[in-house]
């Protein structure tokens, strides 16, 4: 039986020291010899040479002379043996922390806005052209000074519609449509009790009204204004207000009382809604009657008449007259069928089209100084400065009665008469200037039909010609 021998510690070291020391640059060559033999020899037998050589250097080489052998020969050993080395990324040492910049605040960008786009001016109504007779092409080049406003008020079921304005610096069509209802028949001799214009700004004006159609539902109507003596109407607040759809009361005979006046006999009455008169009016009587609803009345005779908020009228006679009769009717003037208010306010915006001569030319007087005219295709105009001794207070009186030869100068060359239903108005009150007094105002007139100035040059008053451009 074979007996098994375990050799003890100080055997196997001296087994050890009995094996050949190992000899690194014998390695090295051995190893080198090896991988250029390797190249050499045909594919089929590499492979089981090299798994050859990998398993004999790993058992019998540790790891850490595998890597010096490889350092030995840069990297040849790992890279024969198909060893992948792992890459190892350089590890860079952190920078010193810097203090942080302070943020400069640049301002954002504003967004750029959009230029608006123009509006494109209303066509000017057709009823209103052809109640002016303005010709298609005149029609366009007016367009500028057309302002489509389409604001409504409604009363009573009754609507009134402000659909669009005509104007320049001093002249103003109005087109404005009431609808109404089943119920009210719109037409025949029925109207507004009250239809006005209102202008803050304005010393004076004048108006009228024409209707463009109507029927059973709807009146539609143009009112013309002519504002004289202050600024241009551009940007101002316009109202126009309608009161009371009727028509004007029909009188009986029984519906009027005749009232006498005696010289020196002073009296005040009280005439009724109902008929009934109070002869004996006292200090208390009057003060139980309501507000007037419209200005006195007075009449040439004597006589004066209030009417009164329930439709009481106040008939005094002063007595001054001598012997006078007058005759005061019971009734109300006017019939109301839709008692009502409609009003409507806008701000005017139009395009001035006129053409202006600014300057100092002396005129029917030394005391009389032309400043300015103005010529539009809707009217024209003329300021003045007059200045004269204090006390006289001529003004307007320096022009008035004066006959003006004007002209309208054509491209061409010839002359046509410009019309002449001169209006006139203080644009401010008279200031004093020394010995003087200085006053401005206007005259001026509204065409029947608008003119085409691009065929006008100059106006010409009385020989003197002032070119307009």
């Amino acid at each position: 039986m074979t007996k098994i021998h375990i050799p003890t510690e100080q055997e196997l070291d001296a087994l050890l020291d009995q094996q050949p020391r190992f000899d690194l640059d014998a390695v090295k060559h051995r190893t080198l010899s090896r991988i250029g033999n390797g190249a050499e020899q045909p594919r089929k037998r590499r492979l089981p040479l090299r798994s050859l050589l990998i398993a004999a250097v790993v058992c019998i080489l540790s790891a850490s002379v595998v890597a010096a052998a490889d350092y030995a020969t840069d990297g040849q050993i790992t890279k024969a043996l198909g060893i992948r080395k792992p890459e190892v990324q350089a590890v860079t040492p952190p920078e010193p922390e810097k203090a942080p910049m302070p943020e400069e605040k640049v301002p954002s960008a504003q967004p750029t806005k959009p230029k608006p786009t123009p509006e494109t001016p209303p066509e000017l109504d057709a009823q209103v052209a052809e109640a002016l007779s303005i010709p298609k092409k005149q029609a366009q080049q007016l367009r500028p000074a057309v302002q489509k406003v389409g604001q409504t008020a409604e009363d009573q079921g009754v609507r009134m519609t402000v659909l669009q304005t005509l104007e320049d610096p001093a002249c103003l069509y109005i087109k404005l449509r009431f609808d109404f209802p089943e119920t009210v028949t719109a037409g025949g001799y029925l109207k507004f009790d009250s239809l006005n214009i209102s202008l803050e700004d304005a010393n004076g004006y004048g108006w009228r009204e024409i209707i463009l159609e109507q029927d059973d539902r709807s009146i539609t109507y143009l009112l013309s204004t002519h504002f004289y003596g202050g600024d241009s109407l551009n940007g101002q607040t316009i109202t126009v207000t309608a009161e009371n759809y009727g028509h004007p009361h029909q009188y009986t005979a029984n519906e009027a009382v005749q009232l006498a006046g005696e010289a020196g006999k002073p009296y005040t009455s009280i005439l009724y809604p109902d008929g009934t008169i109070d002869w004996e009016v006292t200090e208390e009587d009057l003060a139980a009657l309501p507000p007037e609803a419209e200005p006195t009345v007075i009449y040439s005779e004597g006589f004066t008449i209030s009417v009164r908020t329930d439709g009481s009228k106040v008939v005094t006679y002063d007595g001054e007259h001598g012997d006078q009769t007058l005759t005061v009717y019971l009734a109300p003037n006017f019939d109301t069928v839709v008692a009502g208010k409609w009003e409507q306010s806008w701000t005017l915006s139009y395009q001035d089209l006129s053409t202006y001569w600014k300057g100092e030319a002396e005129l029917f007087d030394p005391r009389l100084t032309l400043t300015e005219l103005r010529l539009s295709p809707l009217s024209w105009e003329a300021r003045f400065t007059a200045r004269e001794p204090q006390g006289e207070e001529l003004g307007f009186g320096l022009l008035y009665g004066k006959e003006w030869n004007v002209r309208l100068r054509r491209r061409d060359g010839s002359l046509t008469d410009l019309p002449q239903h001169f209006n006139a108005g203080l644009s401010e009150d008279g200031t004093p200037d020394g010995m003087y007094t200085v006053s401005t105002f206007s005259t001026g007139t509204v065409f029947d039909q608008p003119i085409d100035l691009t065929d006008v040059t100059a106006i010409v008053i009385d020989g003197k010609e002032f070119p307009m451009g």
